[in-house]
Formats: structure tokens, sequence, C-alpha cells
């Protein structure tokens, strides 16, 4: 089993004689971006483009949170969320953490500053990334203080999206997809 804590030690490293933040043991490079500037970027881009760069985001979440897993298939679910978890904050994404609703997975950011655009996106790639599986991912609710994301299969996140876009609240459209309901 998995170390279930997160060590954020050398994570992000600032060299100020290069001007540069790299990003822990990978070496990424890092920007630091003021959320003004995203949320403009976003409300500016085409859907597509959002979803990119969600996308983009979310994958390099997930790969930093891949190589403190490692072995994903010996890890915990509670592992798992830790790490995920740790690199979501780290990037400045939120509280990331899971719920549980029968026998769906919701991800929840809690005091996320991004555009609710961009999370589905990001929250897929993330966990496409540490999982080595695709998942499908839908926006939920976008709160004040939380956002939530229902990760699943296509047929499923079709389902849902369908049934809120009818006007069905999705706490009502999870419990309808457990039903089997069309």
């Amino acid at each position: 089993m998995s170390v279930v804590s997160f060590n954020a030690n050398q994570s992000v490293r600032f060299d100020l004689a290069h001007g540069a933040v790299r990003a822990g043991a990978s070496d990424d490079r890092l920007l630091l971006v003021p959320m003004a500037a995203l949320v403009d970027l976003a409300n500016a881009a085409s859907p597509a483009a959002v979803e990119a760069l969600g996308r983009s985001l979310g994958a390099a979440i997930g790969a930093r949170a891949a190589a403190r897993i490692g072995d994903v298939t010996g890890t915990s679910l509670e592992g798992f969320v830790t790490q995920l978890a740790g690199e979501a904050a780290l990037a400045g994404a939120g509280v990331l953490s899971v719920e549980r609703w029968g026998r769906a997975l919701v991800v929840v950011l809690d005091d996320s500053p991004l555009p609710g655009a961009l999370v589905a996106a990001l929250v897929g790639a993330a966990l496409d990334a540490v999982s080595g599986r695709k998942v499908a991912t839908t926006l939920l609710s976008y709160e004040a203080h939380a956002l939530r994301v229902l990760v699943s299969s296509d047929t499923a996140v079709r389902r849902v999206r369908d049934w809120m876009a009818s006007g069905v609240p999705w706490g009502d459209a999870i419990a309808k997809l457990h039903g089997g309901g069309s």
C-alpha cells in the first residue's frame, strides 16, 4: 500500500538567479500567472480552447501526482486522492476531495479560483494522467465555494448532461442514473 501523506518539500523551486520557477523532480518550468489573466483568457477564448487549457493544466497536475504514486494499482483510494489533492493545491486549483454518490464518483474543488468552464476538463485530464485510464467528466455545480464534477463513463456523463439540460437538478440526475432512468 502506498503512503497516504503528501510531502510538498521541493515541489516548487524558485530559481531567482535565472528567473525560473520549476516543479518538483520533473523540473518542468512553471509560470506564475495572476488568476485575473487566466479568467480573462477563459472568457475570451472559444469553448474548445478553454477545454484544451483545462486539459493541459489537469494533465500536468495528474502527471506530478502519478510520479508521486508510482504503481497506481497498489494504491488505496485515500492515497490516490491525497496525492492528487496535494498536487492540485500546489497548483493553486483549490482543495480537492471526492464524494461517493452511490456508485458515482464526484470530485469537489473547494475554494477554487478557476472558472467553471476549465474545471471539468482539468479534473478529467488529471485523472486520466494519474490513473492511466480515460474518464469522462461533466461539471455538476458551480457554487461560490465549491465546484462538483461527475467522473464516469461517456454514456453516464452524456445522460446526466442531458437530464441537467432538461432542468433536472444534478443530485436528482445522479439518483436517476443509479435507477437506470432514460
